[in-house]
C-alpha cells in the first residue's frame, strides 16, 4: 500500500510546459523565487533607509513628532491670568450665599438678582509692582462682578470686587452703584424678551409684509420657510429706556437683507406689560404711533407700497451662501496643498499658566469678558517695555437714511455685547497646526455658570523675509522669525481677529483684522434722496439686490501703559521739519548761524517737543514721531533710553467736534492720547452703561485729560486704531481681512542692533560658509564680483 508521502505529487527533473494549477511542482518553485525577490527588495530598502538616517538633515523629517510647548501651573497664581473655572464657580456660589445673587427658581432669569458679567479684576499697580519687581506681597486675585439688583425696591445695578478668590474667607467691596436702573448693562434675558415682544406687535402687520415681502411673515411660535425676523438694537435716551426694532430676512448672512420696516420699544423698568412698540416707519412713511394705525394706512390705500418680487426670499439663497461656489471651476492647481511652516524641533517658546517666553520677551496673557484680550508685564531682556496693552472698545459708526446699518444703527459698541465671550477659534484656519491653544473661561448670564472655550493662540511664525540684510565682503542676515499671540473672536456679522507680535529686535506689532458679512441698509431704485446713478449713493455703493454697503468705520480703542523699564516717563513729539540752515541750527541754539561749505542752504532738520500735559493728538499732515522717553536713563551713546508709537492710520476723522458719539466716546476725535496713570481710571469708556445715556457718560478719556503734568511721571497712551470701511462688491457676501494697527518699537533703548545675540547667516563671496544656523540650506554658489560696487558699501 503507497505511503501518505507517495501520495503527493513529487517535482520532476524537468519541467515541461503545463498549465499551472492549484498543486503543481511549479507552484512551490515559483514560491522560492518570490521569497528570493522579496529577501533583495528588503535588503536593498533596509540598506537604503540605514543610510538615509546616516546621512539625512533632521530638519527635511516632515513626520517628526513635534515637542509641545510647556504648559504648567504656577502657583500661587499670576494676579493677570483670566478667571479659571472653579474660581468663577467660586464666585457665582459665593454670591448666592451670601444674597447678592438669587437662585430662585420660580422667578425668571430676567426679574431675578443675577450676574451680568464677570472678569478678573487686576489690583492696583503699585501692589502689582510691588509684588513683582520688590518681592512685596502677594496682591491676591479678585473678580471683578456686575450685578443686576434686580429683584430690589427699586432695582439698581452694582460691580463689586470680591475676593482673595484662594484663600478663605472671601469678601466683597462695592466698586460702583448706578442707581438708574434703565442706564444698566445689555442682559440677553432682556432682549429676549423685547424681541418677543416686538415680534407679538409686527405679527398684526403680516396681512402687509405677506403683500410686500414675498409671502413673507412673522411669527412667535410658527418658523416657516419666508419666516421674517425681528432684530433689536439698544438706543440712547436723556430717561427710560429705548431700543429700535427692525425687520430683516433671516438666513446665513441675514444682516445682509433689511426691509424698510422699522420702529422705537420703551422698556423702561421690569414690568414688560407696560412696554411699548411706537413711532412704526414704513418705507420712509412714519412715524404711525401703533401697528394699528399702521394697518389702518394700509387698508384704506394710504399708504405706499413696496413690494420684492414672488419668490424672491428663495432665490437670494444661493447668493448669500459663503460656502464654495460649485458651479464655478477651480483655479489651476488649486487643488494641491499650500505650502506650511513646521517646527523642525519643537516650539521655542515656553507657555506656564499664561504666561509667554520667547528669544527674551516674557509677557502675561489675559481676558476680559467685556473689553477683550489683554497682555500685561511685556519685557524684553528683561527690562519692562509695557505694563499693560489691552483692548478698551470696539466701536462702529455708520452712515444711511435708510433702515439697517445707518438710520436705525448709527452708533454700535461690540464691548456692550461683552465681546471677549466671542472666543473662537476655527482649527487649522485660525492658527498653524503646530500652534499652542488656551483655553479660558467665560460666563453665561442665562445659565449663570462658567463655560470653557478655545480662545488663544501662541505660535512662531516664519516671516518669509530677512529681519536684517547685508551684501559686502561676507554676505549677512538673520531671518524674521517673530513669536505670536492670536486671539479671535466671532461677534454677531463680524469676526475679528486681534494678533499681538513680539519680534527678535524689539519691535511689538498690535493689530486687528475685520472680516465677516456687512451689515447693511435698505436700497430701492426710486430713492430720491439719490442721484442719477441710483447703485453708487453718497452712503455707499449698492452690494445686492436690495442692500447698501453703509460707509462706517472699526475703531479699536487700546489702552497701552508705556513703562519705559521704569514708571517715570515722558512723552516727546519729533517733528521733521524743511527749512534753512540757519533755522535747523537755531531750532537748538536759540542763535542763528552762517554754516559754510554746504551746497544748499536749505535742509530737513528735527525739533523735539515734550509734552507737558494731559493731552490729546491727531495724525498731523507732517511727520511727526510719537516718542515715550525715560529722561532718567540713557545708553551709552548718551541718548535717552525710549520708545516710539507709529501708526498704521494716516487720516484724521472727519466728522465736526460737536458729533453726539463724541460725548460718549471722545477716542474718536483723537489717533492717540496721554494721561497720568491713576488706580481707577481703567478703561477708555464705561460703554455698557453709557450706550443708554450717550449726553451723559459715567467716565471715559474727557475725564483723564484734565491737563495734569505728564513730565517723568507715569504715563498711560490711549491709542485709537480706526478702519474706515469703503465696503464694494467684492465684500460681499464676505468681507475678506482689513488690518490695522500700531507699532511699538525700541528707539535708543539699545547700545546697537539688538539681535546679534542670535545665530545668523555668514557666508564668504567665495562660498565658504562662516555661519549657517539650523542647517537650512547647505549648497551656495560662489557669489559673482561687485566691480562697480559703491565704497560706502
Amino acid at each position: 500500500m503507497a505511503s501518505e508521502l507517495d501520495s503527493k505529487p513529487r517535482c520532476p527533473e524537468t519541467l515541461p510546459d503545463i498549465t499551472f494549477k492549484e498543486k503543481t511542482c511549479i507552484k512551490k518553485a515559483w514560491r522560492h523565487v518570490v521569497v528570493v525577490l522579496m529577501s533583495l527588495i528588503l535588503g536593498m530598502g533596509i540598506g537604503y533607509f540605514v543610510g538615509y538616517v546616516l546621512h539625512r538633515d533632521p530638519a527635511d523629517d516632515r513626520s517628526h513628532q513635534y515637542p509641545q510647548a510647556q504648559h504648567a501651573r504656577r502657583s500661587p497664581p499670576s494676579v493677570f491670568s483670566p478667571l479659571s473655572y472653579e474660581e468663577i464657580k467660586s464666585v457665582v456660589d459665593y454670591c448666592e450665599q451670601t444674597n447678592i445673587t438669587s437662585n430662585k427658581r420660580t422667578m425668571t432669569i430676567f426679574h431675578r438678582n443675577k450676574i451680568i458679567s464677570l472678569s478678573v479684576l487686576i489690583p492696583s499697580k503699585d501692589a502689582v509692582l510691588g509684588y513683582l519687581d520688590n518681592n512685596g506681597a502677594y496682591p491676591g486675585r479678585y473678580a471683578r462682578v456686575y450685578v443686576d439688583k434686580a429683584m430690589e425696591n427699586p432695582p439698581y445695578f452694582v460691580e463689586y470686587q470680591i475676593g482673595p478668590l484662594h484663600q478663605a474667607p472671601m469678601a466683597h467691596k462695592v466698586l460702583r452703584t448706578v442707581r438708574d436702573h434703565d442706564r444698566r448693562p445689555r442682559s440677553t434675558a432682556e432682549f429676549s424678551k423685547i424681541s418677543a415682544i416686538a415680534t407679538a406687535e409686527f405679527e398684526k402687520l403680516n396681512e402687509l409684509f405677506e403683500e410686500c415681502f414675498d409671502g413673507g411673515t412673522v411669527s412667535i411660535k410658527k418658523r416657516g420657510e419666508k419666516q421674517l425676523r425681528v432684530s433689536v438694537s439698544s438706543l440712547s435716551s436723556e430717561v427710560g429706556r429705548i431700543s429700535t426694532v427692525y425687520l430683516l430676512i433671516p438666513g446665513k448672512l441675514s444682516t445682509s437683507d433689511i426691509l424698510p420696516v422699522f420702529a422705537t420699544i420703551s422698556h423702561a423698568g421690569l414690568d414688560v406689560t407696560k412696554w411699548k412698540v411706537f413711532d412704526i416707519y414704513f418705507f420712509r412713511q412714519g412715524p404711525f404711533a401703533t401697528t394699528d394705525d399702521l394697518l389702518t394706512a394700509y387698508k384704506t390705500g394710504n399708504l405706499r407700497l413696496f413690494k420684492l418680487p414672488k419668490e424672491y426670499i428663495n432665490s437670494i439663497k444661493t447668493s448669500r451662501d459663503y460656502t464654495r461656489h460649485s458651479n464655478q471651476p477651480l483655479r489651476e492647481k488649486a487643488h494641491l496643498r499650500p505650502p506650511k511652516t513646521i517646527e523642525p524641533e519643537g516650539p521655542r517658546y515656553t507657555v506656564t499658566d499664561y504666561m509667554v517666553e520667547w528669544m527674551g520677551w516674557s509677557m502675561e496673557l489675559s481676558m476680559n469678558n467685556y473689553h477683550g484680550p489683554a497682555i500685561f508685564d511685556i519685557r524684553y531682556k528683561g527690562e519692562r517695555l509695557v505694563y499693560e496693552n489691552s483692548l478698551n472698545d470696539l466701536s462702529l459708526l455708520y452712515s444711511s437714511l435708510n433702515p439697517g446699518a445707518g438710520l436705525t444703527l448709527t452708533i454700535l459698541s461690540d464691548m456692550v455685547f461683552r465681546l471677549g465671550t466671542f472666543t473662537s477659534i476655527i482649527r487649522g484656519l485660525d492658527c498653524p497646526e503646530y500652534a499652542t491653544i488656551l483655553n479660558v473661561t467665560t460666563f453665561s448670564e442665562s445659565r449663570q455658570k462658567p463655560f470653557i472655550r478655545e480662545a488663544i493662540c501662541v505660535y512662531e511664525a516664519d516671516g518669509q523675509r530677512p529681519l536684517w540684510r547685508h551684501s559686502g565682503y561676507v554676505n549677512s542676515g538673520m531671518n524674521h522669525n517673530y513669536l505670536n499671540i492670536r486671539i479671535p473672536l466671532s461677534l454677531g456679522n463680524y469676526d475679528y481677529t486681534f494678533d499681538f507680535e513680539f519680534h527678535l529686535d524689539g519691535k511689538m506689532w498690535t493689530y486687528a483684522t475685520a472680516s465677516g458679512s456687512l451689515f447693511t441698509a435698505f436700497w430701492f431704485d426710486g430713492d430720491d434722496t439719490v442721484g442719477s446713478e441710483k447703485s453708487r449713493t453718497q452712503f455707499g455703493y449698492r452690494v445686492a439686490e436690495h442692500s447698501i454697503g453703509s460707509i462706517h468705520d472699526h475703531l479699536f480703542s487700546f489702552k497701552v501703559d508705556i513703562d519705559v523699564v521704569s514708571r517715570n516717563n515722558t512723552f516727546e513729539k519729533i517733528h521733521w521739519r524743511g527749512g534753512t540752515i540757519s533755522e535747523a541750527v537755531k531750532s537748538q541754539t536759540n542763535k542763528p548761524a552762517d554754516i559754510y561749505g554746504t551746497p544748499f542752504n536749505y535742509t530737513r532738520y528735527l525739533e523735539f517737543e515734550k509734552i507737558r500735559e494731559e493731552k490729546g493728538l491727531v495724525i498731523e499732515s507732517k511727520p511727526v514721531v510719537w516718542s515715550v522717553i525715560n529722561e532718567n536713563l540713557r545708553n551709552k551713546w548718551g541718548n535717552f533710553r525710549g520708545v516710539r508709537i507709529e501708526h498704521t492710520q494716516e487720516y484724521q476723522e472727519v466728522l465736526p467736534q460737536d458729533h453726539p458719539a463724541f460725548v460718549a466716546f471722545p477716542q474718536m476725535k483723537y489717533n492717540l492720547a496721554i494721561s497720568k496713570h491713576h488706580d481707577g481710571e481703567d478703561y477708555v469708556d464705561t460703554v455698557q452703561y453709557d450706550k443708554q445715556r450717550l449726553h451723559d457718560p459715567l467716565q471715559n478719556l474727557n475725564h483723564f485729560l484734565n491737563d495734569e503734568n505728564i513730565e517723568n511721571s507715569d504715563l498711560v497712551t490711549w491709542v485709537s486704531v480706526r478702519f474706515l470701511h469703503l465696503p464694494t462688491n467684492e465684500d460681499f457676501p464676505m468681507t475678506t481681512g482689513a488690518p490695522r494697527g500700531f507699532l511699538i518699537q525700541p528707539m535708543n533703548f539699545f547700545h546697537d542692533t539688538p539681535t546679534f545675540d542670535m545665530p545668523q547667516y555668514d557666508i564668504y563671496k567665495n562660498g565658504t560658509i562662516k555661519n549657517n544656523p539650523y542647517f537650512i540650506h547647505k549648497q551656495h554658489s560662489i557669489l559673482p564680483e561687485d566691480i562697480d560696487r559703491p565704497d560706502y558699501a
